[in-house]
């Protein structure tokens, strides 16, 4: 804390060096202007020329005396708000990033202060979210592992029937692969979000790309009885194949997952200019407002039933991916009346129309 407070002296100091400086040149330059006018007769000489150099020396040594005093006793006054933002600068860096500074004159301080607002509004929002993370973490990685923890240990005593065992070990199962299912987004996760620049960019069918997608999850909807009503496009789109797969799987399973049974997942898809719309529907449970507005948050799970099929990581990593991509993705639901995911990407940069077909 000394050293914090050691700068702000030494920069009075240097500043009233400064000015001790500028106050002496400025005696010399004006001494040597009324001595250049004598010399040329603009100026009328005292009638007792020994007294001029003396009364020069003098006025300048107490104008000088008097400036560096006066800098001394108020020259901190201009640099008040330089240590302002140096104390709110200094207690960022301790980890308070609730500091806030007001200042209102002159302008540029101001708008400085506001930046400075605006920044430590961010880092809060930013711990905040990376201690959530943390948090969640915690937890979805140590519950799958004291199931399984316990499941071993009961397995291990050997009292145990052939049902009991068997089911004691489809849990073990699940969760380990809950478990891996887990590390797997968090990795795909850090991976997109670590990219600032798509990479392997090719042209996609994403009409036929989702419909694949529909087919590689058919057990998982076949055992519900779930049927899907397709209205696909043959339209191109430039992007990752592999990372717009994850968006259809992740976005589809989670109808898949949030559907009652014998119901109905309808797929869509519109073009407008130079974007396209994929809308997935389902006719679920549905979400109230505050779910909507943290569902693309990470570990977020607004429906506790479902918890147990899923980690909260697979909407954040579809948010993630579709911006890479320079689109978007938005929800409108209701309570009890279903869900509607809407994802807009813009159209591959070659292609001018796309051909419409029902698949």
């Amino acid at each position: 804390m000394k050293n914090k407070l050691r700068f702000p002296t030494n920069i009075v100091l240097l500043s009233t060096g400064i000015i001790f400086i500028l106050l002496t040149i400025t005696m010399f330059i004006s001494n040597a202007i009324v001595i250049f006018l004598l010399e040329h007769g603009i100026m009328d000489r005292p009638p007792h020329p020994g007294s001029l150099f003396p009364f020069l020396l003098r006025t300048g040594i107490i104008s000088i005396l008097i400036g560096t005093i006066l800098t001394l006793c108020i020259g901190h006054l201009p640099l008040r708000p330089l240590y302002t933002f140096m104390q709110a600068i200094h207690s960022v860096s301790d980890g308070n990033f609730h500091t806030k500074i007001y200042l209102e004159h002159p302008k540029e301080f101001r708008e400085l202060s506001r930046c400075f607002n605006q920044m430590t509004e961010e880092l809060a929002g930013i711990e905040m979210l990376r201690s959530d993370f943390i948090n969640n973490f915690s937890h979805e990685f140590k519950t799958p592992m004291v199931s399984i923890l316990g499941f071993a240990q009961l397995l291990k005593k050997g009292n145990l029937n052939a049902g009991e065992q068997a089911e004691y070990l489809d849990i073990i199962i699940d969760e380990a692969k809950r478990l891996t299912a887990l590390s797997t987004n968090i990795l795909n996760l850090s991976k997109v979000e670590s990219m600032s620049l798509l990479t392997d960019s090719t042209t996609i069918n994403a009409g036929e790309q989702i419909r694949e997608c529909v087919v590689l999850l058919e057990k998982k909807w076949a055992e519900k009885g779930i049927s899907f009503d397709l209205h696909l496009l043959e339209q191109k789109i430039d992007g990752n194949a592999h990372l717009l797969k994850q968006v259809w799987t992740n976005l589809i399973d989670n109808a898949i997952k949030f559907s009652p049974v014998k119901s109905e997942i309808v797929l869509s898809m519109a073009k407008h200019n130079d974007t396209f719309t994929v809308t997935i529907t389902d006719y679920g449970c549905g979400m109230d407002a505050k779910t909507q507005h943290y569902i693309f948050d990470k570990f977020y799970q607004g429906d506790s039933s479902h918890s147990s099929e899923g980690n909260g990581l697979g909407l954040a990593l579809v948010k993630k991916i579709i911006e890479l991509h320079h689109g978007t993705i938005t929800v409108n639901s209701q309570p009890s009346q279903g869900s509607s995911f809407m994802v807009t990407l813009p159209v591959a940069s070659n292609v001018t129309s796309s051909k419409a077909a029902q698949i």
